[in-house]
Order: C-alpha cells, then sequence, then structure tokens
C-alpha cells in the first residue's frame, strides 16, 4: 500500500475470520497449506474449508480453479461478502446497500410476524422515535440513534489517530494518503468515503461541527510530538496562517522575526 513508504499487509482478523493478502504464486500456495494444517495440528482446532473461498484479482480463471483445489477451498468472484458486507463494490451507490436492505427486511419481517398484534391495526399506539431510543431505564428500546452512533464512531477514530500511531491501521493510512505537518492527509476525492467523513470531523465544519476539536486539547511536554507551525494554538490558531496574512502586508518585519524565531 503505497507509492513513497509503501507498506505491506498479509492479513487480516476479525473474531473466528481471518482475510489473507498475497501474489500470485504457487510457492505462496503451499505455504498457505502447510501453515493451514500445522495450525489444526497445533491448536486442536479445524479450518472450515468448506466455507473459505479464494479471489483473485485479475488472475485466469484456469489457475484460481487449480489453486483452490490444492487448498481445498472454493472460487469466490469480486464482489464478495465478508463480516455480512460486500467487498469490492462503491459503498456511494444504491445497489451497494441492496443487499444489506433486502437481509434487514427479511429480518424484520420475521419480527413482525412475531410481535406485532394481529386484527385491527387502526388501534395500534405509535409511539415517538425519540422515546424509543432512550435507555431502559428510561422507558425507553435502547435503540441508538445510528447518525449520532456513526458520528461517535469516526470521533473515537480521530481520537486514535491522536495517541496510537504506532499502530498498522495508522502506518496504512500513512503510507496510503501521506503525513504532512504531523496530521495524515485528507487525501481529496481520491480518499475512501470512511477516511473522508473521518476527516471532516477531525477538521470540524458547517455539517459535523467543530465538537471534536473544541473538546480535545494536546500537552505540550517536551515538545518533540509538537509543531509550532501547523498545530492550532489559542483559539485555533495557525502560526503559519497568521503570520501569511502578516507576510502579505509587512514583509520586512515579519522576516526579521523569522530569523529571531529560528
Amino acid at each position: 500500500i503505497g507509492e513513497q513508504n509503501p507498506i505491506s499487509v498479509s492479513h487480516l482478523q476479525f473474531a473466528d475470520d481471518t482475510l489473507l493478502v498475497g501474489v500470485k504464486s504457487w510457492a505462496i500456495v503451499r505455504t498457505l497449506r502447510v501453515v493451514l494444517v500445522l495450525f489444526e495440528t497445533l491448536s486442536g482446532l479445524k479450518v472450515n474449508f468448506s466455507k473459505s473461498i479464494l479471489v483473485g484479482v485479475n488472475i485466469p480463471d484456469s489457475w484460481l480453479g487449480e489453486a483452490a483445489s490444492a487448498l481445498r477451498c472454493k472460487v469466490g468472484k469480486i464482489h464478495f461478502f465478508y463480516l455480512g458486507l460486500p467487498i469490492g463494490g462503491d459503498p456511494r451507490r444504491l445497489g451497494f446497500w441492496e443487499p444489506v436492505l433486502a437481509r434487514l427486511k427479511n429480518r424484520l419481517s420475521g419480527w413482525k410476524s412475531r410481535f406485532l398484534p394481529f386484527g385491527d391495526f387502526r388501534k395500534i399506539s405509535w409511539v415517538s422515535w425519540k422515546f424509543i431510543c432512550l435507555r431502559n431505564e428510561y422507558g425507553g428500546l435502547g435503540v441508538r440513534q445510528l447518525r449520532e452512533f456513526n458520528l461517535a464512531l469516526l470521533g473515537k477514530w480521530c481520537w486514535r489517530m491522536l495517541v496510537d500511531r504506532e499502530g498498522l491501521w495508522f502506518r496504512v493510512l500513512a503510507a496510503r494518503y501521506g503525513v504532512e505537518g504531523g496530521r495524515l492527509r485528507d487525501g481529496g476525492w481520491k480518499g475512501s468515503v470512511w477516511w473522508r467523513e473521518i476527516a471532516h470531523i477531525r477538521e470540524g465544519g458547517e455539517v459535523v461541527g467543530r465538537w471534536f476539536g473544541e473538546n480535545v486539547s494536546k500537552r505540550v511536554g517536551d515538545g518533540s510530538a509538537n509543531f509550532f507551525w501547523t498545530d492550532p494554538w489559542v483559539d485555533g490558531f495557525h502560526c503559519v496562517r497568521g503570520l501569511g496574512v502578516c507576510l502579505s502586508w509587512r514583509r520586512p518585519n515579519c522576516a526579521r522575526w523569522m530569523r529571531c524565531a529560528h
């Protein structure tokens, strides 16, 4: 991932699911088979090869079929589902979410048949959504407000960018978008939807507001993790922006001040 300082990601894990990434190579296929067999032998657990799939990008179908046969798994195609979500599609398109909506409708139809009363539906007492979202101890059902809950999760990622800069996820983002002035670049229109939303919360704006920046402060300490010119200081003041205005009007005075600062 990345061009200037690339980073390699070989596997991702979530709960009991593992996603392995590699290049087209019979040596990798044989090694992977040996690793999985040794894992079963040493741990006593079993790999469900019948539910495992091998997906290729710009790989001939004939080669994929032979490799899947060696691994004793199935051949999959993009788009495939992982953790209930389609992989390889464009989340900005409505068609991307149709399978998810279909699953939700099936679940809701089952709940409706079990919990909604039969008979005259005109006697149903409708309850305001804000009361449904109240916590159970306040008489609600504890259903989360999806928009606020999503903003909170994105804000948590903004917080992790400040305190967990050694994690793999941060290094992947740094390789993908680059770092400037100690901050990850927003990536512009090339950034993923997820990353653009995080950047909007980090920067603040009319849509999401400045709630994150207004409630986070930074301890200067020994100054090794601070950037004098680009970090926001009192009232969000940036030295670069402030001096940029000054330089346009009083170039000689600012030049002398800058020499003293260095």
